[in-house]
């Protein structure tokens, strides 16, 4: 049979994620192998008491805390049910599938750090030579830079954490823990480092234009992010209690729908972009620049869709996430997304004053190089000259050996 025939449908697929990860959790003596071998030797103890047993049993065998036993198997409906739904799946492995993590987020993060160090260094450079005085929304981006270096530097910890393998059968329960616990963290620290993005923007805008409208969408936009900013940190941070919710899985933890806030918050981020980029684009409008200098204006500010659309498939990867299948149990890809939307955010931030700062050495630069084209044509002429006045001296002393 071809392997599309022996693929478990999408509804069998989902069990197995989900029995890996009670299995997983309510198995402490066995958390440091994979799930999937420790499902094998929870089927060799079934077998070898007869499909029946207690949490005692389990609390024994496989070191399951006390309080967790009896939730642990009515996860499975009863004994009889967690006896059946273990062995079949360890019969049927051979037709689970094993995606790999594709190890995007190092390199990824290696080079976009690059870039936004050399634009923020060289927008610094242009705000204290060009604009006079490194202002306080400078600072606000330098603040945004540090937290996106950060955020990203945990990301890649987080990608050397979760190993080769991205379904949960094939992971550990000290790995999966591991994950949820970094993820945790980067789900808390990611709205603050967008938060100071945008402002740094909204404050931008707002010392740019007198324009009553424009100061009110500023206003408007800002205050939003700021509201967004705050859901973001305190759902993840409260909606489950105990915080550590990833120890306590089998006690209901998390009682507040986390799926729906996250992609309503998600949501909100992408509306927030689109505000942010969108705000200066009447300004340019208005402003009486050459066809060509308003083209390059609206290419600087309007680098600011790529990162709407990075948004856009980061809140698509956190959908698939939820949808809780083998291909999208791994949160590597959102941290992917993640990194770039940042990053091309910090590049917009920094677009104007880098292009002023083109601006102000590009007359320096060219005027030096007329300068220079001048003096070497200047040298030449003066090299065909002094050729020119050798050249009838030579000619006489040619006569001369000729006579001679």
């Amino acid at each position: 049979m071809s392997q599309s025939e022996d693929a478990l449908p999408p509804e069998a697929i989902e069990l197995v994620l989900s029995t890996s990860l009670w299995v997983g959790a309510g198995s402490p003596k066995y958390s440091h192998l994979k799930t999937l071998k420790v499902m094998e030797l929870y089927a060799a103890f079934f077998e070898s008491v007869n499909y029946t047993f207690t949490p005692e049993d389990l609390t024994k065998n496989f070191g399951t805390r006390p309080a967790d036993a009896p939730a642990f198997i009515q996860k499975f409906g009863d004994a009889e049910t967690m006896s059946l739904i273990i062995p079949g799946i360890v019969e049927s492995q051979s037709a689970l599938p094993h995606p790999r993590n594709d190890g995007i987020v190092p390199p990824l993060f290696i080079a976009l750090t690059i870039m936004t160090t050399i634009a923020v260094a060289l927008r610094m450079w242009s705000r204290y030579k060009v604009a006079g005085s490194i202002q306080d929304f400078d600072y606000m981006t330098g603040a945004a830079y540090v937290l996106t270096v950060a955020w990203g530097g945990v990301a890649v910890y987080h990608s050397n954490s979760n190993g080769v393998y991205a379904a949960f059968w094939d992971q550990s329960w000290d790995t999966l823990r591991e994950n949820y616990r970094v993820n945790f963290v980067l789900n808390v620290f990611y709205p603050w480092a967008m938060m100071f993005i945008k402002l740094s923007l909204c404050l931008f805008y707002y010392r740019m234009t007198k324009m009553d409208y424009m100061r009110w969408g500023v206003w408007v936009t800002a205050s939003v992010t700021i509201g967004n900013t705050i859901a973001g940190f305190f759902v993840p941070m409260f909606a489950c209690t105990p915080v550590n919710y990833w120890d306590n899985l089998f006690h209901r933890p998390c009682r507040t729908n986390r799926r729906a806030a996250t992609i309503a918050i998600g949501a909100i981020y992408i509306l927030t972009d689109v505000a942010t980029w969108a705000l200066p684009m009447p300004l340019l409008f208005q402003l009486k620049l050459q066809p060509r200098q308003r083209l390059l204006a609206f290419c600087t500010f309007g680098i600011g869709s790529i990162a709407c659309i990075a948004s856009g498939f980061r809140l698509d990867s956190v959908i698939k996430f939820y949808s809780y299948s083998s291909q999208s149990s791994s949160t590597l890809l959102i941290d992917a997304w993640t990194i770039i939307e940042m990053n091309i955010a910090l590049l917009c931030a920094c677009a104007p004053a880098v292009r002023a700062l083109i601006m102000y050495y590009a007359p320096k630069v060219l005027n030096k190089i007329a300068a220079a084209n001048e003096a070497k044509v200047s040298t030449e002429g003066t090299k065909t000259t002094e050729n020119e006045k050798t050249q009838p001296q030579s000619q006489v002393t040619a006569s001369n050996d000729e006579k001679a």
